[in-house]
């Protein structure tokens, strides 16, 4: 009581502003390392608000209609009766991939073909170039087509493309869909064309993978809710999808809230860092002001009114440095959306968000006193007798054991529920906080060992600067340890984040060696098969598989109805694993990609109407809740075939390649209906072009993927989300560099002191010059190297554990970030002492005595 009536006191105010005044400066510089972590928080807070806003004020146009109707089918008549009794749809749409050739040139390119009648989208619209097209291609039956394709393939608005039978004149550039990221066209570029032109197209043929919607536009989300639960029925016999407004618009809010809790899991991480730094700066601050703690009690002050004083500095710099670092968060807002350009479907509306404002200012002011707790309770431990000793005072080995459990427990409580506030999830937040914690020790220890291994050094051996440099390292207040950490961990996820991103590449790539396919070619009908191989034998190129693919449906599982298994909530059975639409092929042997795990692989049946052994992947076992000896049964396209679980297999589908969920043995599928796959292998990326151009020329229906230029469409990708991420780490980095800052403005002084007393005694500028670079090389080399030494285990762990290589890190990438932050470091330390050369030993002196 008697400590919170002091901090109201006029009296310690004036204490506090008196002992202040003269050093304004150094107070603010320890709260500062908060300053980046506060403005990464309000940045990505602030994002998330004014994505959220423009969610909820755009909702519509992310759909494009109130209700949508999806199906890979015809709709039947009985889902046509129901929409006819609603007054029908405002508009109708059919929507597949294919291949296009632009005639001018003769290049092909796999696109998505959207082939719309109505009005749609029924709200916002096609942005094209010209702005009539978009209003147009529908009654004047031309294209629209990605403005990005044109540029690729040198085509103009004019010409011509052929998307399977038909040939289309472009009349537009298309520019913009509501509710679609650029980034979706990386799957391949969008093509708007008539749907009265698609019929005679050849291409919604059997076997081809199409997807029929309609769009509904009501006069409120009730109705279109009401619209939906009225169709359920109809939607679950016939495997419709359906979707509202309200429903994307949560599944995306969704989305977003999830990637800003991530990011701003990276950003609470640097505002812990800045804690850190702030606990130590704070610390050394009160230890070099033991001697005025010590001779103001002597003067019959009481401890309690110092410790108000002191607290009540900390505070209002603790603010100082929250208000600073909420302002750069609300600058930096507005960089922010341009790390997601081309990943969200709509231009963001952006606004100060007060709640997200509030926030970082509450959770920088209560780290920064969180963390400057321990520290200023041990200014209870200094004692009046201080004054009249000269050993060495250490305030927290002084304090007793029951204030030191009290100050970490408020500090780990405090991190808990701040966590708890970013995520939503208590539960989160404990786990988060501990695996910090225990980062943040990993880190301390691995920062300890090297400080022994440069400790035990033989200095003997080197010269005299370099001797000093080292030693400078172990230097009282340097703060060493604590600047390891706190850059340590910057490099620590960014390095991961390099190393990780250059694994998922390395997989890919490894996949596309020399032993993978250049090309994939599907769709490939009965009868065009034999005449497409020809075509790629003469061409020079080689086909590693010709599969064949028949569509079926699961019509039961150990006996009983799919309809029944459905309804039945007591079984853990996934429903898409129940719903899907199986694609699977039949054959003798396994390929490479396949290994048995459980039961036996039997590659012969006795024919459709024997009980079948089949192998199913175990990335759907789980799904289906099945094991080996169990039946399911299917319906493949009328006819029922009863299949017994013979043996599971573990497929790798990272591998360009057909591969599949459910494999039949030969002798039960030769006369189903199916089509073909293969995949091919040519000499170069020309013969490739060529292949495809030549295919689709002769038979417009077959699709195909070029392996390079998918592969670039997922570098794209993971180098857009890798940004972003980049981001949130460099403000760790940021924070350990302010640390650094601070380190050298707190031992200032000590640094000016020794300096002076080595040019007193005949050093030379450039020696005092080598010793300072030296000891911040040091330091910049070991915090990077604290850092990547982690990143590398965890990069490994990573390999070894979830993505199954081996680990090769990249050494170019780990070389240039240490070589970056030793140039850093050296560079903030030579600017925190080039008062040091500027002046006399003497003027000196009396500048930093006063």
């Amino acid at each position: 009581m008697k400590l919170i009536n002091e901090l109201f006191s006029p009296s310690s105010w004036r204490l506090a502003g008196r002992d202040a005044k003269p050093q304004w400066k150094s107070l603010l510089l320890y709260t500062s390392s908060m300053i980046a972590g506060i403005a990464a928080l309000v940045a990505i807070l602030s994002f998330r608000s004014d994505v959220l806003l423009t969610v909820n004020d755009q909702s519509k146009e992310l759909l494009g209609a109130d209700l949508e109707m999806d199906s890979n089918r015809p709709f039947p008549d009985e889902a046509i009766a129901f929409i006819d009794s609603i007054g029908g749809s405002d508009a109708n749409s059919i929507e597949f991939n294919s291949m296009v050739l632009f005639k001018n040139n003769g290049s092909t390119r796999l696109s998505q073909i959207r082939a719309i009648e109505g009005p749609f989208p029924l709200y916002g619209s096609l942005q094209s170039k010209p702005a009539s097209a978009a209003d147009r291609y529908k009654e004047e039956k031309f294209a629209i087509v990605e403005e990005s394709a044109l540029n690729q393939y040198g085509v103009q608005v004019g010409d011509s493309i052929q998307v399977g039978n038909v040939t289309l004149e472009i009349g537009g550039a298309l520019i913009s869909v509501p509710g679609e990221a650029a980034a979706f066209s990386l799957i391949g570029p969008r093509v708007y064309i008539p749907k009265s032109v698609v019929e005679d197209s050849g291409l919604l043929e059997r076997g081809s993978r199409v997807e029929y919607k309609q769009y509904f536009k009501f006069d409120s989300e009730e109705k279109a809710g009401e619209i939906e639960e009225a169709f359920e029925p109809i939607a679950d016999e016939y495997r419709i999808r359906t979707e509202t407004v309200a429903e994307e618009r949560e599944e995306f809010e969704e989305v977003v809230n999830n990637l800003s809790r991530f990011l701003g899991l990276i950003a609470f991480i640097a505002i812990m860092l800045g804690g850190l730094g702030v606990s130590s700066a704070v610390y050394v601050y009160i230890k070099r002001k033991s001697n005025t703690v010590a001779t103001l009690r002597c003067l019959g002050i009481t401890k309690e009114k110092i410790l108000a004083t002191f607290a009540i500095q900390i505070s209002v710099m603790g603010l100082i440095g929250a208000i600073i670092g909420t302002a750069l968060g609300i600058f930096i807002q507005l960089y922010i959306p341009s790390l997601f350009e081309g990943l969200l479907p709509f231009e963001i509306v952006q606004s100060i968000s007060i709640p997200a404002v509030t926030l970082g200012l509450m959770t920088g002011l209560l780290i920064s006193l969180v963390f400057s707790l321990l520290p200023l309770i041990t200014i209870s431990t200094i004692s009046p007798l201080l004054t009249l000793r000269t050993v060495e005072f250490s305030p927290i080995k002084a304090l007793s054991k029951r204030a030191k459990i009290v100050s970490f427990s408020s500090t780990i409580l405090v991190l808990i529920t701040v966590v708890g506030l970013l995520t939503e999830s208590f539960l989160v937040a404990l786990g988060f906080t501990g695996g910090l914690i225990a980062c943040v020790f990993l880190l301390w220890g691995v920062a300890a060992l090297l400080m022994v291994v440069i400790k035990k050094l033989r200095l003997k051996s080197f010269s005299y600067t370099v001797r000093q440099g080292m030693a400078n390292l172990f230097r009282p207040n340097n703060q060493t340890s604590m600047l390891m950490i706190t850059l340590g961990m910057g490099m620590l996820l960014i390095g991961t984040l390099y190393m990780s991103q250059d694994m998922l590449l390395q997989r890919i790539e490894f996949q596309t060696g020399e032993q993978m396919p250049d090309a994939v070619f599907y769709d490939i009908q009965v009868d065009q098969n034999q005449p497409f191989l020809d075509i790629i034998e003469q061409g020079n190129a080689e086909v590693i598989q010709n599969v064949p693919i028949v569509s079926m449906r699961l019509s039961s599982r150990k006996g009983i109805p799919v309809s029944e298994v459905r309804e039945d909530t007591t079984l853990d059975i996934s429903g898409w694993a129940l719903s899907r639409e199986y694609r699977v092929t039949y054959r003798d042997s396994l390929i490479d990609s396949e290994t048995i795990i459980e039961g036996e692989w039997i590659g012969e049946a006795d024919g459709i109407g024997s009980v079948v052994p089949i192998s199913i992947a175990d990335n759907i076992d789980d799904d289906l809740n099945v094991a080996v000896g169990d039946t399911l049964g299917f319906n493949v396209q009328g006819v029922p075939v009863t299949t017994v679980v013979a043996s599971i297999r573990e497929v790798d589908f990272d591998r360009p390649q057909p591969n599949f969920f459910v494999l039949f043995p030969k002798g039960v599928l030769e006369e189903a209906p199916q089509f073909f796959a293969s995949t091919v292998r040519t000499n170069s990326r020309e013969q490739t072009i060529a292949l495809q151009q030549q295919v689709t020329t002769e038979f417009p229906n077959i699709s195909s993927i070029d392996i390079s230029v998918a592969l670039q469409s997922v570098r794209e990708f993971l180098d857009k989300m890798a940004l972003a991420i980049q981001f949130m780490a460099f403000f760790s980095i940021l924070t350990g560099f302010i640390v650094l800052a601070s380190s050298i403005a707190i031992s200032r002084k000590q640094r000016t002191r020794e300096s002076v007393l080595l040019r007193t005694l005949g050093a030379n500028k450039s020696q005092i010059g080598s010793i300072q670079t030296i000891e911040y090389a040091l330091l910049g080399l070991l915090s990077g190297l604290t850092g990547l030494l982690l990143a590398v285990v965890s990069s490994w762990a990573l390999a070894y554990f979830y993505f199954e290589l081996v680990f090769v890190p990249d050494l170019v990438t780990v070389t240039v970030l240490s070589l970056l932050i030793t140039v850093a470091a050296i560079l903030i330390g030579w600017s925190g002492s080039r008062h040091i050369f500027n002046h006399s030993p003497l003027e000196i002196l009396r500048l930093e005595t006063g």
